[in-house]
């Protein structure tokens, strides 16, 4: 048994001096005067195998987060930072796995053109003048790294999960102390891009613009948004959805092509994959002491990432205080950069989701003689080769041109010919807030803070991060945005910043001013005592469609609004039955009721209701198989998208049969396929609202009738379920026999694993998205890589200390061997949760092993 997993013991870890530079990377910095810890270090394993570091100042702390990190996640380390370079080739090949694209050297292309390691050096530079102390407990951090990795590649211990030659078969490199800065940067662009929404709304306008004008893109699904009418700027401004909006409307004059060009296809299909790195399906909420049973606080968190792209979360428990340093906080964080992003210290606790504001945007630009035509002058340009070397392959050479101060052009090589996005004889030129030097302080900032008033401060230090964080401690609970959103000119024709803008047009220029703190969200629900955001518009700017008139543009392609209407409403079902307790939060996050299904069946209902009516519908007559579903749908089924349900199973297929009844001939069949693969939650919207007749000119999309796409799509679902399962029967088929959450490549990429059945679908609470069709045909098995990477609820006792109940997936230790490889799966799935140990009595009570660092003499 090793000492990491199971049992009582000493391991005395003689301290090595760190690895020289290795060929190929030699710039890289390792401090040889790093010599750390400068003070014995104690590590506690408990029995679900977190880690509970204590140190007695914050540099050992980080020495030894970072040494512990590397010990249980290292693949997935090695595999955060080779992303972020573009070096995911060097070991995977051309054809490894991919996240942001479809396989490993597209993956390293993007990390290329957006030149993450360059923007994420001079962060590094940045924070090291400007806030030495973060950059010396990141260096830390790194030299506990590189000590674990020269171990490993000393032999004392054994290659770790997914380097042997039976998995990947390489050896790990020792870590440079701005590589983590690279991780976040590439991070960052990950929860910020807008490419792939901004593609897809100028590809419409030049396709199908009678379909976009028929619809209000940007309306949601429920009209729920964050803040309180008191803390709300867009209160008064908002309108009722009853009008298209005018960018659509400019656009119903243009002729769409009769079917989508290769061009548009290759574009999107490169392009389509970036969604899976955003993390557009997390919750969190909090209710004040007024609400709960205990008296105090309670908060909820639950973000939502691709297990491809994030990986598996890591749970940590980091002290220095008890020994005079100033950390006491537990919680998960990334494995590819030191920081939690969600958990608790000793007085304050805190959950994200993804802010989707608007910091990224995209212009059509005219290249002249090596310059950029932008705002009627011509700026300079640089190109850059990049060389992306292949395992067992030639190399491949990339030209990439920057446009300092603006951006970078996307090439050729990966979106295929700049006609279809940026127009003849133009280039798409991508901007970014994070295309400049900044502090990047990230997670770290909140670990330390005391109170909601110094949490709020951090965040707004916290500009680089794109996040709705919700807090709370023992006297009441906040929410605050603090990123950095451009503020831009007034929209009009043009500049509108939700698609591809003329870059010679100098109103659709950024100003290089950002919104201030006060327009950012934020508030601390003093009226009402509770607050929830689940990627939602927080203004309700989107409520009438449009967002050119509007007080200010924060953003546009916010998720539908269901996860937060539905935790809103049982929020508040839940005060006015009482008292809220955690166990309550905790079955809010496992919900997995269908506000989809609540806005289609009545729909069902109604066509149903037709068929003996209307002699157009005479073929649906005294079908069986249609009376079958229709009483599974409508009477028997309970909208739960459980995985023991068969009613589920056949909604999700309806609900995308019907879909595609409704958008498939307006979009054309490529470009349906393509979004609803990249983003099915906004197609389903798009259909829903038709459906249901909250778009005045929804009926120009549905030229065959509704009740006849309804109908249709009933047929086409029996069909499916005959096909597949004999017949639709309900007793012979459950979601479960289609829907699996992947867990394949979470431990760090190029490495498969397990898949279950989960529940959950686009619309749940517990939400969980899927491939349902590849060239126009349903999926043997319908795959989720993306969902909850934690979950977890948090009050407080009756002295005002933190405590956390959680369930993650998978384990918290990257090695088949040990029994927290995958021991977490069940309780994740089943919605089990179990304390997070924080005090010292009880983890001692719990512990399994135990690492004892000696001071470097």
């Amino acid at each position: 048994m090793t000492m990491r997993s199971v049992g009582f013991g000493t391991v005395l870890l003689l301290l090595a001096c760190l690895l020289p530079a290795c060929a190929g990377r030699d710039e890289l910095v390792v401090d040889p005067g790093l010599r750390l810890p400068t003070a014995p270090v104690e590590i506690l394993i408990d029995d679900r195998g977190v880690s509970h570091i204590y140190a007695q100042n914050d540099e050992d702390l980080f020495f030894a987060y970072g040494y512990q990190t590397a010990s249980d996640r290292l693949l997935q380390l090695d595999m955060f930072r080779r992303f972020a370079y573009g070096r995911l080739s060097e070991v995977l090949g051309a054809f490894g796995h991919g996240s942001a694209g479809a396989d490993s050297l597209t993956d390293d292309r993007f990390a290329r053109i957006f030149n993450w390691q360059h923007w994420g050096k001079l962060d590094a530079e940045l924070m090291e003048q400007q806030e030495p102390e973060h950059y010396q407990l990141t260096s830390a951090w790194v030299a506990g790294i590189n000590k674990r990795i020269a171990e490993v590649n000393a032999g004392e211990v054994p290659l770790p999960f997914g380097f042997g030659p039976d998995d990947l078969d390489y050896q790990p490199e020792p870590w440079d102390r701005v590589d983590p800065y690279v991780v976040q940067k590439m991070a960052g662009f990950g929860l910020d891009q807008t490419i792939l929404y901004e593609v897809f709304v100028t590809f419409v306008t030049q396709l199908a613009p009678d379909a976009l004008a028929s619809v209000n893109l940007f309306q949601p699904a429920r009209p729920t948004y964050t803040l309180p009418v008191e803390d709300n700027p867009g209160a008064a401004a908002a309108r009722s959805p009853n009008h298209s909006s005018s960018g659509a409307s400019r656009l119903a004059c243009l002729t769409p092509p009769p079917v989508i060009s290769p061009a548009h296809e290759v574009a999107f299909q490169s392009l389509s994959r970036l969604n899976h790195i955003k993390p557009v399906g997390s919750n969190n909420w909090a209710v004040d002491g007024r609400h709960t049973e205990s008296g105090t606080p309670i908060i909820a968190g639950d973000p939502h990432l691709g297990y491809d792209f994030s990986g598996i979360t890591y749970a940590i428990h980091l002290n220095s205080m008890d020994g005079g340093g100033t950390f006491d906080v537990t919680g998960f964080g990334f494995a590819g950069a030191p920081g939690l992003f969600a958990g608790h210290n000793r007085k304050v606790a805190w959950t994200p989701t993804s802010a989707v504001a608007d910091v990224m945007d995209l212009w059509a630009v005219e290249l002249v003689d090596g310059k950029a035509k932008l705002g009627g002058e011509l700026v300079d340009t640089v190109e850059r080769e990049e060389t992306i070397k292949i395992r067992d392959d030639d190399a491949e050479v990339i030209y990439v041109v920057d446009v300092p101060g603006y951006g970078v052009i996307m090439p050729s090589t990966l979106v295929g010919s700049p006609l279809p996005i940026a127009g003849t004889g133009k280039h798409l030129l991508v901007g970014w807030t994070g295309f400049k030097a900044r502090p990047a302080r990230y997670f770290r900032e909140l670990m330390r803070v005391q109170s909601l008033d110094e949490f709020e401060q951090a965040v707004l230090r916290m500009n680089e991060m794109t996040y709705n964080f919700v807090a709370a401690d023992a006297s009441g609970i906040a929410y605050r945005v603090g990123v950095d959103v451009p503020e831009r000119n007034a929209i009009r024709e043009g500049t509108e910043p939700f698609w591809t803008m003329d870059g010679d047009d100098p109103e659709s220029l950024w100003t290089g001013t950002m919104l201030s703190p006060d327009r950012l969200p934020h508030t601390r629900a003093e009226q009402r005592g509770w607050i929830v955001t689940a990627n939602n518009d927080p203004f309700g700017f989107t409520a009438d469609g449009q967002v050119d008139n509007d007080p200010f543009y924060y953003g546009a392609i916010f998720v539908p609004g269901w996860r937060a209407a539905r935790i809103e409403a049982e929020v508040e079902r839940l005060i006015s039955e009482g008292k809220i307790t955690p166990a309550d939060m905790q079955t809010l996050q496992m919900d997995a009721h269908s506000n989809l299904a609540d806005d289609l069946i009545p729909v069902i209902v109604e066509a149903y209701d037709e068929v003996d009516i209307d002699p157009d519908l005479a073929e649906f007559v005294d079908r069986e198989d249609l009376a079958i579903l229709v009483q599974l749908l409508t009477v028997d089924w309970d909208r739960n998208m459980h995985r023991d349900s068969s009613g589920a199973l056949a909604f999700h297929a309806f609900a995308h049969l019907v879909t595609a009844g409704v958008m498939e001939d307006d979009l054309s069949p490529i470009l349906f396929e393509l979004v609803l693969t990249a983003a099915p939650m906004y197609l389903l919207k798009i259909g829903m609202l038709t459906l249901t007749g909250q778009y005045p000119k929804g009926d120009d999309v549905m030229q065959e009738g509704r009740d006849r796409i309804v109908l249709d799509a009933l047929a086409a679902t029996a069909a499916f379920l005959t096909e597949r399962f004999g017949g639709v029967d309900p007793s012979g088929y459950q979601l479960r026999d289609m829907k699996v959450s992947s867990m394949s490549h979470a431990f760090g990429r190029g490495v498969e694993l397990m898949s279950t059945p989960t529940d959950g679908g686009e619309s749940t609470i517990n939400v969980s998205q899927n491939t349902f069709r590849e060239d126009g045909e349903i999926l043997d098995q319908w795959v989720s890589h993306w969902g909850p990477i934690e979950r977890q609820v948090m009050s407080f006792d009756a002295e005002g200390l933190p405590e956390s109940y959680a369930n993650f997936p998978l384990g918290n230790v990257a090695d088949r061997d040990s029994p927290h490889f995958d021991d977490a799966m069940s309780g994740w799935t089943d919605g089990d949760y179990r304390k997070m140990l924080y005090e010292r009595s009880e983890i001692e009570a719990a512990a399994e092993g135990r690492i004892d660092i000696p001071a470097v003499e």
